[in-house]
């Protein structure tokens, strides 16, 4: 029965790569972000702006090549094509984006938090097991948003802490998500 109501509500399987490359594209941003804080703060306009580029340019496709199977295509075609305008803009003219990064970021990502806290509910109500994991990542990211909406002043070492742990902690549910897809597409067409 889970795979059945789910078939409807999510991405089919030849999909859930460009789910599972938007996560992993996430994950090294994070991790490089953590790993290089002087590099990151001079390049993370940049960086922020092209990965805000590549997400969007997936989901956007994702959604567009799903209408079928999407209840809700529309909301994840927004939200790609927000973050290709976004992204643009902040390519564009980085020096604005390194003065209001610390916005920036944290509205962006605490939009992706509570998008992803829906996409938990939405999973439980399906019977979809392990959707507390995605609830939880999906808080951790809205809680790191908050604390840079915060303090964005708090320092700068403190930001690139917080917003590589949240390009991780996003990352990590866009990979999360994409197994689920791919599993559940599989139990749906018979494969296992």
């Amino acid at each position: 029965m889970e795979a059945g109501v789910y078939k409807s509500a999510i991405v089919p399987s030849r999909y859930w790569v460009l789910m599972l490359l938007s996560g992993i594209l996430l994950s090294i941003l994070g991790v490089w972000i953590i790993l290089s804080p002087l590099q990151s703060y001079l390049s993370l306009s940049l960086t922020f702006a092209v990965g805000m580029i590549i997400t969007g340019f997936f989901e956007a496709i994702v959604s567009l090549m799903s209408i079928r199977h999407i209840e809700r295509w529309g909301w994840l075609l927004a939200s790609g094509l927000i973050d290709i305008a976004i992204g643009s803009y902040l390519f564009s003219y980085p020096s604005i984006t390194m003065m209001l990064l610390p916005i920036i970021i944290g509205f962006w990502l605490l939009v992706r938090g509570i998008m992803g806290i829906g996409s938990a509910i939405d999973m439980r109500a399906y019977g979809i097991s392990s959707w507390g994991w995605i609830l939880f990542n999906s808080l951790v990211v809205v809680f790191f948003s908050v604390g840079i909406l915060a303090y964005p002043a708090f320092g700068i070492a403190n930001l690139i802490i917080w917003t590589g742990l949240a390009f991780l902690g996003a990352g990590i549910f866009r990979i999360v998500i994409s197994i689920k897809i791919k599993e559940i597409s599989r139990r749906v067409s018979g494969h296992r």
